[in-house]
């Protein structure tokens, strides 16, 4: 019997929009599981407190990976007590970049959110 390895973490993507109703949750695959985590890895620690997102409307992504979560918005990714800096908001356009097809129409919404952001 040959030996298999564990299987990934799920990776599970919310995109934090509404108020009052579940927001677009989607899981990533295995491989763009690892991407994400590459990109996390690749960011820089900041001493700037966490980007705070308006009440309503587009307030960024929030990502869980197994215990880990992490919000990610304005340019800057908080996790736990750490910050991180993504001043490109490069993991945001990543993520938005990834949007399913069943949420397509939000596209238009949150590129102008984030444009403003």
């Amino acid at each position: 019997m040959g030996y298999r390895s564990p299987p990934e973490t799920d990776v599970i993507v919310e995109l934090d929009l509404y108020s009052g109703r579940p927001n677009p949750r989607w899981r990533l695959d295995d491989e763009t599981s690892r991407t994400f985590r590459g990109l996390v890895a690749d960011l820089a620690p900041t001493t700037a407190p966490p980007a705070t997102p308006p009440g309503l409307g587009y307030r960024g992504f929030v990502v869980t990976d197994g215990a880990q979560t992490y919000r990610i918005f304005g340019g800057l990714v908080a996790t736990g007590d750490s910050v991180l800096a993504d001043s490109g908001r490069t993991l945001e356009h990543w993520l938005l970049g990834g949007l399913p097809e069943r949420y397509e129409a939000l596209r238009p919404t949150v590129t102008q959110a984030m444009g403003n952001g």
